[in-house]
């Protein structure tokens, strides 16, 4: 298969956030079922943000001295705003069910203070997975359109 540069710039962004923040929310959900918070995600969510950025500079710098990098013409323009129309949706519903959680969680926060910290741990939680769902769309949005073409 003959990949144009853009689509391996996104195919690689796609692998390294799946693979990235897979690891940070199966870390997530494992934590979930321990009793008491220590806070360890923190150090987590630092060191994906982290990894990202490390690995997103150094396969672009690989990608750009192996292939010649094309410049954005009118139909890459089309496709980038294609995909975040639909990342913007994705991300615009996900925070409406984060206000829905956090509505139905706070009248029980007042029953049992102990559970705060967990239910903040959630919502935070909640919130950056529908950031990196909205990512992961857009990027296949992207990938959908230049294999099918714009109609």
């Amino acid at each position: 298969m003959d990949l144009s540069y853009q689509e391996k710039s996104i195919l690689g962004s796609l692998l390294a956030f799946v693979v990235v923040f897979g690891y940070y929310f199966a870390a997530v959900l494992r934590d979930l079922s321990r009793p008491d918070f220590d806070g360890g995600t923190v150090g987590r969510l630092v060191a994906a943000v982290i990894a990202i950025i490390v690995i997103e500079i150094v396969y672009h710098i690989v990608l750009a001295l192996e292939s010649k990098p094309e410049p954005k013409d009118e139909r890459d323009v089309l496709i980038e705003a294609k995909a975040y129309r639909n990342a913007y949706f994705l991300l615009a519903s996900g925070a409406f069910l984060v206000i829905v959680w956090v509505s139905l969680v706070t009248p029980a926060r007042a029953a049992a203070a102990a559970n705060t910290m967990v239910a903040n741990f959630l919502t935070v939680n909640l919130v950056l997975f529908f950031m990196v769902v909205a990512d992961l769309v857009k990027f296949l949005t992207q990938l959908f359109y230049y294999r099918r073409g714009l109609r």
